[in-house]
């Protein structure tokens, strides 16, 4: 009975304290959790992406190092090819936006599947990416707002993620950049050597390294999206509502998980898409001015689309193809010099040369870039530095004026 009573006491004080509990300093804890977790501000700061400042220095550039090459179209064709175009891209809206999908089961509307046809056949005609056809499914799932691709040609998106970004095709671009950057750059071969390590060797060493991987792979397929995005001519600051929104959504420890924190993968973007050149662009309209309209159609499985491949491409070196390391490292010198970024730059010159010892252009502007450091600091090391470079351009190219100036120079 002494039990029952001094339990109905303990009760009675509970509830006492329950009902004596200040809740005006429960929200005032409560709101300092807010300054941390809340998901508007996270989502609304937006920080654009400053761009390298292209030839506004004044410093000596003869021209002479190619980051890629274009012919320019004027800009009154390029309006008139794109009119023509959208005649035929009027008959495939008819055809995706047809009542009759309904019959099929299909898991998105045809108008859609209709606007994201729009955003990865332009994806794919900026970058010469139609040599074979590209697969993409819009699946039902309205609470998990993701993308995914399993195989060369093949791109799943969510119906939650289509409907988050359903009116931002700059973020839709992204997304599907990223996608066809993770099948570009063979991720799903190489995930699959680490599960075979995983099920014959070691799990758990074998997950270490899957996560480890995972998440640098995350990183590559966010780059490689963006420079697709970019020769597009999609704006990579609009995209950027896309990492700013995963950056508001729950998340395992890092270590858990196969996926960077979304504000890293953001500056990963910036970062690289400081070194993007404009001419990029220019590019991409080349590739879209010397193109067809890709032809779309309705998968077998009446679930996802098809984007087909061309059929007027000669040779395969008209396609697409990754960036060489000496392309990567000679782009990012460049525009590191060209923002007077000058000891980075002739980091990466260094690191060119470690594997090609022949670009005469490239040991130029490494002279250029250690000529404006000893200038800069009177230190002598740069102005040797300055004089190796341009001694070593000369031997390769004796008869080009811009190394022979330098050398006199010097």
């Amino acid at each position: 009975m002494k039990k029952i009573l001094f339990l109905a006491m303990i009760f009675a004080i509970g509830i006492n304290q329950v009902y004596a509990r200040d809740y005006a300093e429960l929200q005032i804890k409560e709101m300092k959790h807010a300054q941390k977790y809340g998901t508007t501000k996270q989502y609304l700061n937006k920080k654009n992406i400053n761009y390298a400042n292209q030839n506004l220095l004044q410093i000596k550039d003869p021209k002479i190092i190619k980051i890629c090459n274009y012919n320019e179209i004027p800009e009154k064709k390029y309006e008139a090819k794109l009119q023509a175009d959208e005649k035929q891209y009027k008959v495939f809206e008819k055809e995706l936006s047809k009542k009759s999908l309904n019959k099929y089961k299909t898991q998105a509307n045809g108008e859609d599947y209709y606007k994201v046809y729009r955003v990865a056949e332009k994806l794919i005609r900026a970058n010469n990416l139609d040599y074979l056809n590209w697969r993409i499914e819009i699946y039902k799932d309205s609470k998990d707002v993701n993308a995914y691709t399993s195989n060369t040609n093949f791109i799943a998106i969510s119906t939650a993620l289509f409907d988050t970004f359903s009116e931002n095709e700059d973020a839709l671009a992204l997304v599907i950049g990223h996608e066809m950057g993770h099948a570009l750059l063979g991720h799903a071969q190489r995930k699959q050597k680490i599960v075979d390590i995983m099920n014959h060797i070691s799990y758990n060493v074998g997950l270490i390294k899957y996560r480890i991987e995972s998440k640098n792979m995350e990183y590559a397929a966010d780059a490689e999206g963006a420079k697709l995005a970019f020769r597009a001519g999609y704006d990579l600051n609009a995209a950027s509502e896309v990492m700013r929104y995963f950056g508001t959504l729950p998340r395992e420890k890092d270590w858990r998980t196969t996926h960077p924190d979304p504000n890293k993968r953001l500056k990963n973007i910036n970062d690289n898409a400081k070194y993007f050149p404009n001419d990029w662009t220019l590019v991409g309209k080349e590739n879209i001015y010397n193109s067809d309209v890709l032809k779309v159609r309705l998968s077998s499985d009446r679930k996802s689309m098809v984007i087909s491949a061309s059929d007027k491409k000669e040779n395969k070196d008209g396609y697409f193809a990754l960036e060489t390391l000496e392309e990567l490292y000679t782009r990012l010198a460049y525009m590191n010099y060209l923002d007077g970024k000058f000891a980075k730059a002739i980091k990466y010159f260094d690191k060119l040369f470690e594997i090609d010892q022949t670009n005469a252009a490239a040991y130029l502007y490494a002279s250029y870039a250690s000529e404006y450091l000893y200038n800069n600091t009177k230190n002598s090391k740069y102005l040797e530095l300055a004089k190796n470079y341009a001694n070593k351009g000369y031997q390769l190219d004796s008869k080009n004026k811009f190394i022979k100036e330098q050398v006199d120079s010097l």
